[in-house]
């Protein structure tokens, strides 16, 4: 076999961190509705969350296909 099949070129992808940050969400442990910030998760779980911008997602299945299909 050749050698290049067991090495790896490109780095591993790690699992990204999705969290939207709420509108009242100031700093580290601050926040403008008096709530305790202080760590991650912590906007998204609250009763007065409300993110900032709407996050658009790519649907990466559904773009690797159309790309798969543009080939043939």
């Amino acid at each position: 076999m050749p050698e290049q099949c067991h090495e790896r070129k490109e780095k591993p992808n790690m699992a990204k961190y999705r969290e939207v940050p709420c509108r009242y969400y100031l700093a580290l442990g601050e926040c403008s509705k008096g709530r305790n910030a202080c760590h991650r998760t912590y906007c998204q779980h609250c009763s007065k969350y409300e993110p900032r911008a709407k996050v658009r997602t790519i649907n990466k299945k559904k773009a690797y296909n159309e790309r798969q299909r543009s080939k043939y």
